[in-house]
């Protein structure tokens, strides 16, 4: 998960990566010289339906691409934490999803994990190491209200790892990433499903409070070889007209 610029010779130089939908903005900023680091990052959101009422949020889902290209995988640091801002046009309902306890899922390989939580499970996708030399999957566990477990299999029964995201008003933050210098994730595919949390709630739900503006996603990506990179991706909505209520 990352963003844009490079490094050479205690000289920093800054780009523009174009991506998702209005555009991706990458900005990055160093606290140390690494021999290895992200050169750019790239994020794209898109939420469906594209369209909603301007007051009402009705059940979505959210698919979210976030992709890192490095200048050298060899020895090539982690990101140790990433953040989402999410725009007020969307929200999480956790409603009467059960909370998957991190015991069950926690050194787990995704067929066991999803055993051990399927009611639980709000998404997943695939995830990518090392620009592509290794795939593996993702799948999103509701761990309560303001908990999502990321649980990630690399490649064929090898490892996996379950990231903690925590939501704190419109803050998504997903950290407790190792360190894996040479074997870095490059690229998460995900999506939050249209799953239902209630009788007239849904886990993802969303809205379009003004079709004129941009629903901005911004996320920032801090490094343990210093570097913080983020990245925004935007998407207009259509707006419905609200159902009148029946006297």
């Amino acid at each position: 998960m990352r963003s844009n610029g490079t490094w050479s010779g205690g000289r920093r130089r800054k780009g523009l990566l174009a991506g998702a939908l209005v555009g991706v903005i990458g900005a990055l900023t160093l606290t140390s010289v690494a021999s290895a680091v992200p050169v750019s990052q790239s994020l794209f959101v898109q939420v469906l339906p594209a369209k909603g009422d301007k007051k009402v949020f009705r059940g979505a889902t959210q698919h979210t691409i976030i992709s890192t290209v490095y200048d050298n995988f060899a020895t090539s640091q982690s990101p140790r934490q990433t953040v989402f801002t999410i725009p007020s046009a969307v929200k999480f309902v956790n409603g009467n999803i059960p909370a998957c306890p991190l015991s069950a899922i926690q050194g787990k390989f995704t067929a066991a994990a999803q055993q051990a939580c399927p009611q639980s499970i709000t998404g997943g996708g695939k995830v990518e190491v090392n620009g592509g030399a290794i795939g593996g999957t993702v799948t999103f566990f509701s761990g309560g209200p303001n908990t999502i477990y990321v649980q990630t299999d690399i490649g064929p029964g090898a490892t996996s790892l379950t990231i903690i995201g925590t939501l704190a008003g419109k803050r998504l933050t997903f950290n407790n990433i190792p360190n894996t210098p040479g074997l870095v994730l490059t690229t998460f595919d995900t999506t939050f499903n249209k799953r239902k949390s209630g009788k007239k709630t849904f886990y993802f739900m969303a809205r379009c409070p003004n079709p004129k503006k941009v629903n901005a996603t911004t996320e920032t990506t801090t490094f343990y070889s210093g570097e913080v990179l983020s990245a925004t991706a935007g998407q207009k909505c259509k707006q419905t007209k609200s159902k009148k209520k029946k006297k």
